[in-house]
C-alpha cells in the first residue's frame, strides 16, 4: 500500500496567501498600536483589537500568543529598523551624523509612526518585552554620540545625556513638526540645535 502524501508544508503555501497573511498581521499591528496610543495598553482588549481590525478572534491567536506578544511585535520592528538605519551612518564624517540620525527617525516615522509613539509609552512592567531590541538601539545611538563627543561637537559634552535627550524628545518633536510644510528640514534643524554646539 502506498504511503499517503503529506499536506504541503507552510513554506509551500503560495506567495499570494503568504502576502495576504502578512498584510492581515500588519493591519492588526497597526490597528492595535493606534488603539493603544488612543486609549492605553491596559484599556484595550483583544476583543476590541479584533473588532477594529475586522478579523476573527481565532485569527488573532494564529498570529500572536497573547496581547504581550502583539505589543512586542509592534515595538521590536521599530527599534530594529532604527538600528538598521543607524548602521548606514558613517561615523567617519561627524558633521553628517545628526542628519543621519534625523533621517533614521524619519524612515521609522514613515513606516511605523504609531509604533514609534507607542514605544515612548512602555512602562516598567512591559519594558522587558522589548528590552533586547531597545538595548541594541541605545548601543547604536551611543556609538554615534561618542563620535560626536570625540570631535567636541556635542552641545553638552556628555554622550549619555545626549542619547537620553534624544530618546525623550525626538518623538514629541516629530509630532510637532509633522504638519509643517518643510517637515523634514525643520526636524533635521531641530535635532542639530538640540545636539550640536554649532
Amino acid at each position: 500500500m502506498k504511503e499517503q502524501q503529506r499536506k504541503p508544508a507552510v513554506s509551500a503555501v503560495s506567495p499570494v496567501i503568504r502576502r495576504r497573511v502578512a498584510n492581515t498581521k500588519a493591519r492588526v499591528c497597526e490597528v492595535a498600536a493606534r488603539k493603544f496610543n488612543e486609549e492605553s495598553y491596559a484599556a484595550v482588549s483583544v476583543d476590541a483589537i479584533v473588532e477594529a481590525a475586522g478579523i476573527a478572534r481565532s485569527s488573532f491567536y494564529r498570529f500572536f500568543r497573547d496581547k504581550d506578544d502583539l505589543l512586542q511585535q509592534i515595538i521590536d520592528p521599530v527599534f530594529n529598523l532604527a538600528v538598521t538605519e543607524l548602521g548606514r551612518i558613517s561615523a567617519d564624517q561627524p558633521e553628517s551624523i545628526v542628519d543621519g540620525i534625523a533621517e533614521s527617525y524619519l524612515q521609522v516615522w514613515a513606516k511605523h509612526r504609531d509604533g514609534l509613539v507607542l514605544s515612548m509609552k512602555i512602562g516598567a512592567t512591559l519594558f522587558p518585552l522589548v528590552q533586547k531590541s531597545h538595548d541594541k538601539y541605545v548601543a547604536a545611538i551611543l556609538v554615534l554620540m561618542e563620535r560626536l563627543h570625540e570631535v567636541r561637537m556635542l552641545r553638552h559634552d556628555d554622550p549619555r545625556m545626549a542619547a537620553r535627550l534624544l530618546a525623550l524628545t525626538t518623538v514629541p518633536v516629530l509630532q510637532v513638526c509633522e504638519r509643517h510644510p518643510q517637515f523634514r528640514n525643520v526636524f533635521r534643524s531641530t535635532l542639530r540645535g538640540l545636539l550640536l554646539k554649532w
